[in-house]
């Protein structure tokens, strides 16, 4: 299935690329960028909304500018039976701000940030009880690649 088989043509990519990059970018300029009138524009929008393509539209924060300059990456080997409980606690945990449920010997990988080395200490002294547990520290989180045009070609191809 190709792209076009999908309902995503040259143009609804253009709109992908653009937004994932400036994301508060305009009506009227994603349609100028893209070769469209503004009503035309916001109507692609709108359809790729409604299908799901674009998920949300967020603001992306600095940790360090809210006082949350420690990040760390906890990955967790638990069994079965933990694994749900594990999933309600991770959810009632702001400090854990992405959860990767994995195949292999780990079950969970986590991203956490924290103030302090001892807040640290805690969310892995609460995950801990019913699993193993190997903590890294994030020395620099590079910025996170957007979904561009040559993957979304390549996932449809298949």
């Amino acid at each position: 299935m190709d792209t076009l088989e999908r309902g995503l043509d040259p143009t609804d990519l253009s709109i992908i690329e653009i937004l994932q990059q400036h994301g508060r970018i305009s009506v009227s300029e994603l349609g100028r960028r893209v070769g469209l009138s503004q009503p035309a524009a916001s109507e692609r929008l709108k359809r790729l909304e409604e299908r799901g393509v674009i998920a949300a539209y967020r603001a992306v924060i600095d940790p360090a500018a809210v006082g949350l300059g420690m990040m760390a990456v906890i990955r967790l080997r638990t069994t079965h039976e933990h694994i749900r409980p594990y999933l309600k606690q991770f959810s009632e945990m702001p400090e854990i701000i992405e959860v990767l449920r994995l195949t292999g010997e780990d079950c969970f990988l986590l991203k956490v940030l924290v103030p302090t080395p001892s807040d640290l200490e805690t969310i892995v002294d609460s995950i801990a009880r019913h699993g193993a547990v190997t903590t890294s520290l994030v020395l620099r989180n590079e910025p996170v690649k957007a979904i561009g045009r040559d993957l979304i070609r390549k996932a449809a191809a298949r």
